[in-house]
């Protein structure tokens, strides 16, 4: 088989590519339309088969070009895909579309084989292959979808770019005979190379429990933290002569600290840049000092590498703003015609009763996948506006959002006998319309996925900590201030912990719609709502064992 092009099935929208790539290459085959359509709708349905099976299956399309029964080929492929025996009626649906439906299971990597027959008249050459592939290499984003997947790949490639940029600027300094580092505006560190450690005896939280006591001479410590203070305060270059003791020698050696201040995204400097070299030599002698060549140089690579660091970051940034900014717009555009598939579908099914069973069922599955375009569309819209339209802040009580959140729900409280416990929330700066998105969202999640036979219990509590009572891989929130930590349990099924990084990411699902409905944007609309509250969400959980939820908002 000559592989053409290549679908990586994650949610509804890939569903919508898939069948727009097959008819694309049956045309090019100069099948009819009808023809287009068979075979388009054969791949539909094994693709929709194998997602309701697995998460991200991978479908090829592509030829075959050998001398005898030259055919269009469709491949869909995983290494967890299971093929029922009896075929599922999907795939016996295909099955009759298509000239022949291939089962295979390797047990590393099983497949589903479609072939659609060409006729002698529409034979395969070298250069038609050719022609094809290069058809689809040039082709456009079929969809506004297609149009956000390619910008997705495009900032996935800026980000491992970044990666690459940030392991450089750590092989450099690592490299290097003197003190590099980076520090906030209390001269704690946040970065610091390995001659640093190395020549001090200490970590970096060690550094910063003890503020330098035991490294910098007693006799400097005054000096050098009081224009610390005077310099950043007023956002300035910082440059100071100390003594800093080696703990190799127990010696103290003279040292030229400098830091330079660096912009943040709104232009207020949170963090410093800067390095200690060793100036004992010329201190002792009197003489003032001079950089050497070695040094320049490495001065030059370092601001090389943070201009490079800092040019990333901006691209990214307004890659992504474009990106949230073109999600709104194709939203309210894509509404449109979907609600003409839905009126017309409506009027046809009423003016034409006397529909055969078959037509009734394509109809009806028309209407199915447009309610399920719908909601996409609409959770999608929800997401981009969370970027686009930002409200200002004022004091919003968690209390009163609740209350809310629980009123529109009550149906489905009363349905599933849900009991609820609330203990007293603050009262927060935010936007009130994104924080009822974000307990709307956790509410329907823990109601949703609930144990079969077993009432939920949903338990929601609050307390305030401070800074540095957050746990270690949230110490990148704010350092200098208190937060409350909100809490959201439930007793329904659960979910392994590996997974956790994947259910805050949009359109991604544990389970198969089969099992559960909705559209994988829910809890990707929560991280959004509390990052642009400046908190942070994260989960614990256990199959079987219930979930917990955790909020994290500046107090």
């Amino acid at each position: 088989m000559e592989e053409l092009v290549k679908v990586t099935l994650d949610n509804e929208m890939d569903l919508i590519v898939a069948h727009k790539r097959a008819m694309k290459l049956a045309e090019m085959a100069g099948l009819s339309l009808a023809s287009q359509t068979t075979f388009a709708t054969a791949v539909s349905e094994v693709a929709r088969y194998a997602m309701e099976q697995v998460p991200g299956p991978m479908l090829t399309l592509g030829a075959d070009s050998s001398l005898r029964n030259q055919s269009l080929t469709a491949v869909v492929e995983d290494k967890d895909l299971v093929i029922t025996n009896p075929l599922h009626q999907g795939l016996l649906y295909a099955q009759r579309l298509v000239d022949k439906l291939e089962v295979i299971n390797t047990g590393v990597n099983n497949r589903i084989v479609l072939h659609y027959s060409l006729r002698i008249s529409r034979r395969i050459s070298n250069e038609r292959l050719a022609d094809w592939r290069s058809q689809f290499n040039a082709d456009q984003p079929l969809s506004a979808y297609d149009e956000i997947k390619q910008k997705n790949e495009q900032l996935r490639e800026l980000a491992m770019r970044l990666q690459a940029s940030e392991h450089h600027y750590r092989q450099v300094t690592n490299s290097l005979p003197l003190m590099i580092f980076t520090v906030n505006e209390s001269g704690q560190l946040l970065y610091a190379n390995h001659w640093t450690t190395e020549f001090t005896g200490s970590s970096i939280q060690t550094l910063n429990q003890t503020k330098w006591s035991k490294v910098i001479h007693p006799d400097d410590q005054a000096g050098f933290w009081g224009k610390w203070a005077k310099q950043i305060g007023n956002e300035r270059f910082f440059q100071h002569e100390c003594r800093l003791r080696e703990e190799a020698t127990q010696t103290y050696f003279w040292h030229l600290v400098s830091a330079q201040p660096a912009n943040s995204e709104r232009d207020k400097f949170a963090l410093w840049t800067g390095f200690a070299v060793n100036i004992d030599a010329q201190k002792i002698v009197g003489q003032t000092l001079r950089e050497n060549e070695e040094l320049a140089q490495a001065k030059n690579k370092l601001e090389q590498s943070q201009r490079k660091l800092e040019a990333t970051v901006n691209e990214l940034n307004q890659s992504n703003d474009k990106l949230s900014q073109f999600a709104y717009i194709a939203s309210h555009d894509l509404q449109e015609p979907l609600r003409k598939i839905q009126q017309f579908g409506d009027l046809l099914r009423s003016r034409n009763t006397s529909l055969p069973s078959e037509d009734l069922s394509y109809l009806e599955r028309m209407q199915a996948a447009a309610g399920r375009m719908s909601v996409l569309i609409k959770d999608l819209l929800s997401y981009s506006r969370l970027s686009t339209r930002l409200r200002p802040s004022a004091a919003v009580s968690l209390d009163q959002v609740l209350l809310s959140t629980l009123e529109n729900l009550s149906v489905t409280i009363e349905e599933t006998n849900a009991q609820i416990q609330l203990e007293a929330l603050p009262t927060v700066q935010g936007d009130s319309s994104q924080l009822g998105q974000l307990f709307q969202n956790l509410m329907s999640n823990a109601l949703k996925f609930r144990q079969p036979a077993i009432s939920p219990i949903i338990t929601i509590s609050s307390k305030r900590i401070t800074a540095m009572d957050l746990p270690a891989e949230l110490r990148f929130l704010n350092s200098m201030q208190d937060h409350y930590r909100i809490d959201v349990a439930d007793n329904g099924i659960g979910f392994d912990i590996k997974y956790l990084n994947r259910i805050f990411q949009v359109f991604q699902r544990l389970h198969t719609k089969s099992e559960y409905s909705g559209t994988g944007v829910g809890l990707a609309i929560c991280e959004k709502v509390v990052t642009n509250h400046g908190g942070a969400i994260t989960a614990t959980s256990q199959p079987g064992f219930g979930a917990t939820f955790t909020i994290y908002l500046p107090a």
